[in-house]
């Protein structure tokens, strides 16, 4: 007949289940911890011992809870084995999750089944190994309710997600509790769910082996209770060495505190809002005003007027409701100085009172130099009106006399038959022409530098202006192997409005520059449109010659006045003179923008951008640097 051994030690049974959850959250715990920073496996052998040996001990325990009427003994090896094997999963898992390789839902379910399972097979070997005068038999539907609870091991090791380490580390958080109870549950649920099936029938004492060590039930117990103790160490020491963590780092942040406050080159003070004293101030305040915080014991004496007397009130009531606040204020020194200084209030609340440190900073010196560049500034922009203004002054009544020469010239000219006299005349037309030509850039870019040239909006046909302009140049290049290319884009319009004087003069001083430079070959001038919005058609300017070309770390200095690319005394070519920083300014004054490239193959190629009012209606297009070149096939016009 089988005796039920359905009675419990309702102490053995609350220290089983109590031995399972200390063992479930210390090792969550510790593998946070490992999740968290790089260990070792001799860490992960740390938390396998930790769980694998507290859930050995929750089993034994429940067996012991269990009221047995005869004397029981334990199968040495079989024991061992059900120590080891709970151990063994439970590295395996932790070697998995730590990998993160295996950190997949898959893998984790894997190794949760794996688990699991080597708690069931802990669980019915540590029966196997119990040696009594009875025959152990264990029913079916409990065995299912068993494996029942040893599945919701996978469904936890599977659910787990990497964010949940983007939260800062708390020891006893909602998430690792809840973790906790469930696995505590499934683990005494697989125990005690087997051991409700499981029944003994009295019979003959099972026979021992005369090679096989058993251990008395005494001796388990004290083992249980030695990893009872260990469990419990393992707790202890955790809470210990966070207490110490904590409490290192509280040590620190004081210190640092203390460091900055006393250290710190501004002035700080921290103020009492409720009683409006001040509380303390650090050495700064000292060193720069020359009082310290019992001399003051009013903020209001150091400041200089009611209104910056306002100012901090309104940011103590600021602060107080847990706002910040930025002023500048002008404070008295004990020596009557004026300081101007940069100030930041903010609240600080320490338990429950409520102070507000004031952080001020001394840019007294910083305002004067300040406002010496300020002055600086003012002098040395009303210097260049004046130049600018003397320049353009100087030139216009410098080209009237000049004016008048080369009119006298040209009327001897008519009068004149002698060949050498007339060879004479025409150096000094050549040479008046040149001088005037100086003279007009000169008076072009004063008035661009003192901001009184303005532009002109008026109707002009783009091809019609690109002609002349080559025309002009068309006697100066019949003298050298040196031809003209003229490429507009097909479809582009011809009526805009602006200023066409203006263009024409940059492109007469682009065109000049490369006809100046080039000795043979070609100059190309090519217009494009590079985007269209409404009416506004921007358009793309390019002058390409095959000259002598220009060192790439030269060209940011074509753009200058009287730049000089080559230097030397004895260059074969003039410099540029005005001409390019006069297309400059003209092109910024447009709100375009201009530059200089090396162009394939030898010589140089200069572009510029500038926005002009179409008169004839054009499909819109984004304005963009690339936009326009690549968007439909575009075909030029020679002329």
């Amino acid at each position: 007949m089988k005796h039920p051994f359905n009675t419990y030690n309702d102490l053995l049974v609350l220290l089983s289940v109590a031995i399972a959850f200390l063992s479930c959250f210390t090792a969550l715990d510790l593998t946070e911890r490992l999740l968290r920073g790089q260990r070792s496996s001799r860490f992960i052998l740390l938390i396998s011992l930790v769980l694998g040996t507290g859930l050995w001990s929750m089993h034994f325990i429940g067996m012991r809870a269990m009221d047995m009427a005869v004397p029981v003994s334990y199968n040495l090896p079989l024991l061992a084995f059900s120590l080891v094997i709970p151990v063994a999963a439970s590295y395996m898992l932790l070697a998995m999750l730590n990998n993160p390789h295996t950190r997949s839902r898959v893998y984790l379910a894997l190794g949760g089944l794996l688990f699991s399972s080597g708690i069931l097979i802990m669980h019915f070997s540590g029966i196997l190994s119990m040696r009594l005068t009875a025959t152990y038999e264990q029913g079916a539907f409990s065995i299912i309710m068993a494996v029942l609870f040893a599945l919701i091991v996978p469904v936890v090791t599977a659910s787990y997600e990497p964010k949940w380490l983007e939260q800062a580390y708390n020891m006893f958080s909602f998430k690792k509790l809840l973790l906790v109870l469930t696995l505590t549950g499934a683990f005494t649920g697989i125990h005690y769910a087997a051991m409700a099936g499981a029944s003994f029938s009295p019979g003959e004492p099972s026979s021992a082996a005369a090679h096989v060590l058993y251990l008395q039930d005494s001796i388990l117990g004290m083992i249980l209770c030695g990893s009872f103790l260990f469990i419990v160490s393992i707790v202890l020491a955790l809470l210990y060495r966070d207490r110490q963590r904590v409490l290192q780092s509280a040590a620190f942040n004081e210190q640092r505190y203390t460091a900055l406050f006393e250290h710190n080159p501004d002035m700080v003070i921290c103020i009492d809002p409720a009683r409006k004293k001040i509380i303390s101030a650090n050495p700064a305040l000292r060193d720069i005003t020359g009082y310290s915080s019992e001399e003051l014991g009013n903020y209001k004496a150091i400041l200089y007027s009611e209104r910056d007397e306002a100012a901090v009130r309104g940011a103590i009531t600021r602060a107080s409701r847990g706002q910040s606040s930025k002023l500048e204020l002008k404070v008295r020194s004990k020596g009557g100085e004026q300081l101007i200084c940069s100030v930041t209030v903010f609240p600080l609340l320490h338990h429950t009172e409520q102070w507000v440190y004031i952080v001020a900073e001394d840019v007294t010196a910083l305002m004067k130099y300040q406002y010496e560049l300020l002055e600086a500034r003012d002098a040395a922009e009303s210097a260049v009106t004046m130049k600018s203004e003397f320049l353009a002054t100087m030139s216009h009544e410098i080209r009237t006399p000049l004016n008048g020469i080369i009119g006298v010239n040209q009327l001897l000219a008519e009068e004149i038959t002698n060949p050498e006299h007339l060879e004479l005349l025409r150096l000094q037309s050549t040479s008046s022409h040149a001088l005037l030509h100086v003279m007009s850039d000169i008076l072009d870019i004063s008035r661009l530098e003192a901001d009184a040239l303005s532009l002109n909006k008026d109707s002009f046909g783009l091809k019609a202006l690109l002609q002349g302009c080559m025309d002009l140049f068309m006697v100066s290049t019949q003298d050298k192997p040196l031809s003209l290319e003229l490429l507009i884009e097909e479809g582009l319009p011809d009526k805009f409005t602006g200023d066409a004087a203006r263009i024409r003069q940059i492109l007469i001083n682009l065109i000049g520059n490369a006809v100046k430079f080039t000795p043979s070959g070609t100059v190309t001038v090519k217009v494009e449109s590079y985007g269209v919005r409404e009416t506004a058609q921007a358009l793309q300017f390019m002058v390409r010659d095959t000259g002598i070309g220009i060192s790439p770390d030269k060209l940011q200095l074509l753009f200058q006045s009287f730049s000089q690319v080559d230097g030397s005394h004895t260059r074969k070519y003039p410099g540029t003179g005005l001409g390019l920083a006069i297309c400059k300014k003209l092109v910024d004054l447009m709100q375009g923008e201009i530059w200089a490239e090396p162009a394939e193959g030898g010589g140089t190629q200069f572009f510029f951008r500038i926005k002009l009012q179409s008169q004839e209606h054009s499909p819109e297009v984004f304005f963009g640097k690339d936009t326009g070149e690549g968007e439909s096939a575009e075909e030029n016009e020679a002329v």
